[in-house]
């Protein structure tokens, strides 16, 4: 139940930014400078004072089993939803494929993870969002173009995964940051909770009623925010270790990826659709989170 009620309490932060924006207090050139911050320094001062942990055998092979599996998981999610959403046309295609098929595990999965498993959870949501940025610029992309579209190129821009690099170096070779460093960045990494929720909620003041009569786009979601997950959910009958198991499942239980809308504008697909999807599937994450909390 105290889980239950830290998460509720994130989701009062989505409500604080849908407040910020509806009511005309921020407007979309604020929130994109918060979107900025979070990703740029918030996010990557967070996996960075995060992985500064001892290492062990036993979480070095927890932390590659994560890895490995999140590009499973993606890459399922990827052919099936490429195979449900078929017969669509090609720039409705690739954006539902791409919104079923990959979770906002960086933006929304940091705070969830924190809440729901400990801050010492932290650097498994890591690993899970190395192999989403990996899965999003090389099978993500292939959805959008084909062999052409992919982009691992674009792996060296993204600051959270270099963190993520340093942080593996760090936590890999026993070094440590100099104390007044780390205070620094853990105050900066503090912020990413409530900048994030803030900026999620600020995307749901574009929900519109007819957003639910999208069928296609409802069963993206859908499957985004219950099949996907409660099928992950299933590793919890195997040996894996427990904590391993929770984090890959929360963080699939995430609504539709963020990226999605910035990577239909890149490759020219249904930016609108894109939009919404990721909108309409993060105001949905309000009632299936809690709910998905409940089974862990």
């Amino acid at each position: 139940m105290q889980v239950l009620l830290q998460v509720l309490t994130l989701f009062l932060l989505m409500l604080c930014g849908f407040g910020a924006v509806k009511g005309k207090m921020m407007d979309q050139k604020g929130i994109a400078g918060l979107n900025t911050l979070v990703l740029n320094f918030a996010q990557p001062c967070l996996i960075l004072s995060s992985m500064q942990r001892d290492r062990s055998p036993e979480l070095i092979r927890d932390l590659l089993l994560v890895f490995v599996c999140t590009c499973v998981i993606i890459g399922v999610s990827g052919i099936i939803a490429s195979r449900l959403f078929r017969k669509e046309e090609p720039k409705r295609r690739s954006v539902l494929t791409n919104l079923a098929m990959v979770s906002n595990c960086g933006f929304m999965g940091y705070p969830v993870i924190e809440a729901a498993l400990g801050k010492e959870a932290v650097i498994y949501a890591a690993l899970y969002v190395a192999a989403f940025n990996l899965m999003s610029w090389t099978l993500g992309a292939y959805y959008y173009g084909g062999k052409q579209a992919m982009r691992p190129s674009q792996l060296l821009k993204n600051p959270s995964l270099l963190a993520v690099v340093c942080g593996m170096v760090l936590f890999l070779t026993g070094w440590r940051l100099p104390g007044f460093i780390n205070d620094g960045m853990s105050m900066m990494g503090s912020t990413t909770t409530p900048l994030a929720m803030f900026v999620i909620g600020s995307r749901l003041v574009g929900l519109k009623r007819e957003h639910l009569t999208d069928r296609p786009l409802l069963t993206a979601c859908g499957m985004r925010l219950l099949v996907f997950p409660l099928c992950v959910l299933l590793l919890a009958l195997t040996p894996m270790p427990k904590m391993v198991v929770s984090a890959l499942y929360l963080c699939t239980a995430m609504p539709c990826a963020a990226l999605t809308a910035m990577m239909s504008e890149l490759y020219d697909a249904d930016r609108s659709l894109a939009s919404r999807g990721v909108a309409l599937s993060s105001a949905l994450s309000m009632l299936t989170v809690p709910l998905m909390l409940l089974l862990i």
